[in-house]
């Protein structure tokens, strides 16, 4: 076990060590490498097979998001991607904190996060008519409740939460407001 110090990601451990093997990362994406599989495919057309990056593969499935992260950190524990379009960082919010409940983690580092504003990204959307119309006034865009709701407004984005167990908090006298 050592303590984490990494920049970027801030832990409130005090000092606390963070068992790694037992510490894992659950953070996905909707959509995934993106501009990565746009560019293989134009190189592809342009410049043949032989020319596609060696990094496609890997650079555009979903779980590299976790698997960054998780090697960024040092985190041995559950490592994977949960792909579930917009609810996608609440899946990975929910799955994180049952891994920590059944007992197979103390720290999870759970979330999302999508880059998808690129030709093609907004171009799909826009082709099955999903994206807002009311671009002459941005205010009232983005009503997703709303009875005269006209579409979603893209944007980008990640965000990451960290879940501990209990008794892993205690340890760092965290304020305990919910089990």
């Amino acid at each position: 076990m050592q303590t984490l110090t990494v920049d970027g990601l801030r832990l409130p451990h005090k000092g606390i060590p963070i068992d790694k093997v037992r510490a894992g990362v659950l953070v996905g994406t909707g959509i995934g490498g993106i501009t990565i599989f746009a560019d293989s495919i134009q190189t592809l057309l342009d410049k043949g097979w032989r020319k596609i990056t060696p990094f496609f593969v890997p650079y555009s499935i979903t779980n590299m998001g976790s698997a960054f992260l998780a090697m960024e950190v040092g985190f041995m524990g559950a490592n994977y991607s949960i792909s579930t379009a917009c609810a996608t960082s609440n899946y990975c919010f929910h799955a994180a904190g049952n891994h920590i409940c059944r007992g197979e983690a103390d720290v999870m580092v759970a979330g999302g996060s999508e880059a998808s504003i690129i030709p093609i990204g907004v171009g799909w959307f826009a082709a099955c008519s999903a994206l807002s119309q009311r671009n002459d006034d941005p205010k009232t865009a983005s009503r997703p409740w709303d009875k005269d709701r006209n579409g979603f407004v893209m944007g980008e984005g990640s965000g990451v939460l960290v879940q501990e167990s209990l008794e892993h908090a205690m340890k760092r006298d965290a304020p305990i407001i919910a089990e």
